[in-house]
């Protein structure tokens, strides 16, 4: 798999000029993505990168799954992330990418690994309103025409300023998302639990497994991080916590409804350890699976 870490090589694989300055380049997409290679395989991009897409209607394609928008969207991606493509979509707006180096100096970098929509997938993408676009592309064309007049010699707290009100932004605008999914959509947290009811759908045999956030996520179609921040922002609880009080409350009813062990129950349930099971139970319940055995007697 080719690794690019720097700017100059990154822009030579998608065939693009070198980049308006050593630390970062801003491209405009409609310019940019005709010159790309039509596929590529995996490969890994040791640098961070925001989209601002926009001037589009209709289905959106993301994998297997289809949006529709009549706004812009935007992407971020931070370095380590692999990517490939089978085929290219063509878009307007822009692309920023930069290097850690840029950022490492300036109070942006402390901050910048609180956001994490950084790790979200491609179809985690933020959905702009008109007016959040405005705002959104007002910054990002800021940022574009300081590169492109001044290149090499760009004011860096300029644009480091300008990034640092695209990502706060960008903060607000995911928690109006969270906000409109729950509203507007079947919430996230009745798919989960719809999931997980399902998964113990029959408490009479034991399951396959113990169901965990990366596991829920792929099967809901969305990154691990960006599920537990729908999750959060529904029920105040993160997703983990979702999963175990549900799985508690299936423990509950095998303890106190069958004449199963604590071991059956723990193995029932998708724990491999007994111990453990007692452990986890205590610690989310607050008593044993004894003393809730025990309840049943009284």
């Amino acid at each position: 798999m080719k690794t690019f870490s720097d700017l100059t090589n990154y822009n030579k694989y998608l065939n693009l000029t070198a980049p308006l300055h050593p630390l970062m380049d801003s491209r405009v997409c409609k310019q940019a993505i005709p010159n790309f290679p039509q596929t590529s395989g995996e490969i890994q991009v040791n640098l961070f990168k925001i989209s601002l897409k926009k001037n589009f209607t209709g289905d959106i394609n993301y994998g297997n799954n289809k949006y529709y928008t009549e706004n812009g969207l935007m992407l971020f991606s931070e370095p380590g992330q692999v990517v490939s493509w089978d085929s290219l979509t063509f878009w307007d707006g822009y692309a920023f990418v930069f290097h850690p180096d840029l950022i490492k100096q300036n109070p942006v970098a402390a901050k910048i690994h609180q956001y994490k929509y950084f790790s979200y997938e491609i179809n985690d993408a933020l959905f702009m309103t008109a007016e959040e676009e405005e705002t959104i592309t007002w910054l990002f064309t800021k940022i574009h025409m300081e590169l492109v007049e001044n290149k090499a010699n760009a004011n860096i707290n300029i644009i480091l300023s300008l990034l640092n009100a695209v990502l706060s932004y960008a903060d607000v605008f995911y928690e109006r998302q969270f906000k409109d999914k729950a509203t507007k959509t079947i919430s996230v947290s009745s798919k989960l639990k719809s999931f997980l009811q399902n998964h113990y759908n029959d408490l009479s045999k034991p399951v396959s497994n113990f169901p965990t956030v990366s596991s829920v996520a792929e099967e809901l179609n969305m990154s691990s991080n960006y599920l537990t921040d729908l999750i959060r922002a529904e029920t105040g609880k993160s997703t983990i916590s979702f999963i175990q009080e549900f799985v508690i409350e299936q423990a509950e009813i095998l303890l106190l409804q069958t004449n199963m062990n604590i071991s059956d129950v723990a193995y029932q349930l998708g724990f491999t350890n007994v111990p453990y099971f007692s452990r986890f139970f205590k610690k989310v319940k607050g008593i044993s699976p004894t003393e809730v055995r025990n309840q049943r007697k009284g």
